[in-house]
């Protein structure tokens, strides 16, 4: 897979490592020269410095040629502003965006840019492990779809057609009794299960109000 990633930050950093460690062709464009100081010195892959948006950059990089662009600077205009221009001047077929403040989730929503935002991730995880909310976000995959896991605290058992018919939100995995398996219209979830769903960000409410108190 050849990969170009935009930034150099810890995230960028990290990840560019372990892609080129698996045996991708990696390539980093920084404009900090001492941002890619974070780079090992055994990374396999090319280093680009120049200004992450510049099109003669991206082709030098070889943008024509990339299967997927992560766009990972600290500035969510920056990473805005590469995902457009990889999809719409260079066609890549797969931008993720890493999305700085949270509040600005929605620009990436109406720009149909596929992003996650590790500060919410992050306390979604948080919260979860503090049992404050009973639905940990594992990520959000565009559009406001998102992959959820939660604790199921519902006396009466409920089918995952049911639950999809009430919620729009479609169980996938269920665990019971420590035992994993792929679910089907007809799986039982019930009281004690966890199951990873994928629901979109307005039907979570409707979601954990059926899962986790009775009607």
């Amino acid at each position: 897979m050849y990969v170009i990633i935009v930034g150099c930050e810890l995230i960028g950093a990290r990840i560019a490592k372990e892609l080129a460690d698996l045996g991708n062709d990696v390539v980093v464009i920084e404009r900090n020269e001492s941002k890619l100081e974070s780079l090992s010195t055994d990374f396999n892959g090319m280093i680009l410095h120049g200004i992450e948006f510049d099109q003669d950059n991206l082709v030098q990089a070889g943008i024509e040629k990339a299967d997927i662009i992560l766009a990972l600077t600290d500035d969510d205009n920056l990473n805005i502003t590469v995902s457009l221009v990889a999809t719409k001047v260079f066609n890549v077929k797969r931008v993720i965006s890493q999305v700085i403040d949270p509040s600005r989730r929605y620009l990436y929503e109406l720009l149909d840019i596929e992003s996650f935002c590790p500060i919410n991730m992050g306390v979604n995880s948080l919260l979860s492990k503090l049992d404050i909310i009973p639905v940990e976000q594992l990520v959000q995959v565009s559009s406001g779809i998102e992959l959820t896991r939660m604790f199921v605290e519902r006396k009466t058992p409920v089918t995952v057609l049911e639950i999809y018919n009430r919620t729009h939100s479609w169980v996938s995995v269920l665990i019971h009794n420590g035992v994993s398996s792929i679910c089907t219209a007809e799986t039982l979830i019930s009281n004690g299960d966890l199951i990873v769903c994928s629901n979109h960000l307005r039907d979570r409410k409707s979601l954990t109000e059926l899962l986790v108190q009775e009607d």
